[in-house]
């Protein structure tokens, strides 16, 4: 029922809303329609209506919904996810794609990917307990080198603890603030010393901490590049084309913008999943078992994985998959807006509709035998999918979003994730670990509401499988840093 004003909005809970937009779904259909205020909403429930709207429809649903609190309060105006269909969103996609789409490129950076992955190997062998925090500095690592060229080596790095520092704080202001400021725009003028004002001048904060975050390890590459010192990047790229062109004053805000860009999806998303795989074979030892039985056959005990081995690797594919699936990264990933009216299956869609895909209750609702159980982390499901059901089944399908919109560094992520899972499945042995009496602690499966899924922390036991797979891991980081 509509509420004067509000619309829809009273029904719509504060946290977890892609669990209530499913059960909206459940009852009344694949699509939704709903008003936030006055901000007409399409919820869509399956991916045939996403791709339908969103893929086959791109022209028309490529927009994004104009956000007050990111945009102008944070100051995250040149951020891609949020900037509008058009000439700047194309410059910026025609950046990171060249850099992350391009399989010359994607070639090019797997020397970083190889060379980190031996690092976190190397990390999780000395203090197995702080693997989260390994994780999360894998994540960032391979951010920082390839787009700016900076070499992390603790999360503690400067460059990183405040882009970490610049995301925390815009995820924890969209509470309130973005459910009022981005429905009610007119709130935006309210002056900060007014009550009720606590989230403008929070934001205020916010926004130098985004600007430095954005601008720190920008020019450091332009020293670097300045003095001919600066190593191969993203960054380092687009500002000897810009000096070269002679236009660095008009690109450098959008270059800024880029590296920020590429940082904050790439880091959350990519933690995510590697935090869901280890929780996954810390709950399944059955599963882990079967990987490393076929990891052991394709690639034997003297080298770590390679890309090259993919193919060869179906079950540990089919676990890459699923670990999208069962926790997902993005459940609601980010809102499309319709920029022409439009008719869809008898439905009215007016210029300027938002549109919402639930990936979650994509993820989550049974496919015939695919999704069989779709709360079950079961890697088997995808061992006799055909091809036309992985088209509406497969995870990897549609984790990244949709149409226009599809997060151009996908490919970069996709083999980021793969190589370390295939390198741990190689060399680690990930169990339950055991309290002071003994017994077994059963870690709970739990994740924080919000644009991307984090993993609740938790307990569990990591070990080298074998002193051969320790002495791997030293020798690989041992050529490798030879080689750099």
């Amino acid at each position: 029922p509509l509420i004067p004003l509000l619309g829809n909005f009273h029904q719509l809970p504060p946290d977890y809303q892609e669990k209530t937009f499913a059960q909206w779904g459940a009852k009344y259909g694949d699509i939704i329609y709903a008003q936030f205020f006055m901000k007409p909403t399409i919820i869509l429930n399956s991916v045939q209506a996403a791709r339908d709207l969103l893929e086959k429809r791109s022209s028309k649903y490529s927009g994004r919904p104009h956000s007050v609190l990111q945009e102008e309060l944070l100051g995250w105006d040149r951020f891609l996810v949020y900037i509008d269909y058009g000439d700047l969103w194309r410059k910026h996609r025609k950046w990171i794609h060249g850099f992350f789409n391009d399989k010359t490129a994607l070639t090019a950076w797997q020397v970083i990917q190889h060379r980190e992955v031996s690092v976190l190997l190397s990390s999780l062998v000395s203090s197995p307990a702080r693997f989260e925090t390994h994780l999360k500095r894998y994540s960032s690592a391979l951010i920082m080198e390839t787009v700016y060229g900076h070499t992390v080596r603790t999360t503690e790095d400067e460059y990183v603890h405040i882009m970490n520092e610049a995301m925390r704080r815009s995820v924890e202001g969209e509470g309130a603030a973005t459910s009022l400021v981005d429905f009610i725009p007119i709130l935006n003028h309210l002056p900060t010393w007014m009550p009720g004002a606590q989230f403008k001048r929070e934001a205020l904060v916010t926004k130098v901490i985004v600007r430095e975050a954005g601008s720190r390890p920008y020019n450091m590459v332009k020293t670097q590049h300045g003095t001919g010192t600066a190593k191969p990047s993203v960054v380092e790229s687009l500002i000897e084309t810009s000096v070269r062109e002679g236009s660095l004053d008009q690109d450098e805000i959008d270059i800024i913008g880029t590296g920020s860009a590429l940082y904050g999806p790439g880091t959350d998303t990519t933690t995510t999943v590697m935090m869901t795989f280890f929780l996954a074979m810390t709950l399944h030892p059955e599963t882990l078992r079967k990987a490393q039985e076929e990891v052991d056959r394709v690639v034997g005990p003297d080298r770590l994985p390679d890309f090259s081995d993919r193919e060869s690797l179906p079950y540990t594919e089919c676990i890459f998959k699923e670990c999208h699936r069962w926790i997902c990264p993005s459940p609601l990933g980010i809102p499309h807006r319709a920029t022409e009216d439009d008719e869809y299956l008898g439905y009215h869609i007016p210029k300027g509709t938002m549109i919402i895909p639930n990936i979650w209750s994509v993820q989550k609702r049974p496919y015939a035998y695919v999704y069989l159980d779709p709360q079950a982390f079961r890697p088997e499901r995808y061992l006799t999918m055909d091809s036309a059901t992985a088209e509406y089944a497969d995870p990897l399908e549609y984790t990244f979003g949709f149409g226009r919109r599809i997060c151009p560094g996908r490919q970069f992520a996709d083999t980021s994730v793969w190589l370390a899972i295939a390198g741990i499945l190689a060399t680690m042995t990930i169990c339950k670990e055991r309290d002071a009496t003994g017994k077994e602690v059963i870690p709970e499966v739990a994740y924080t509401s919000g644009i991307v899924s984090h993993v609740h922390s938790f307990t569990c036991a990591i070990l080298p499988r074998s002193e051969q797979a320790k002495r791997l891991i030293s020798q690989t980081n041992l050529n490798i840093g030879m080689c750099g």
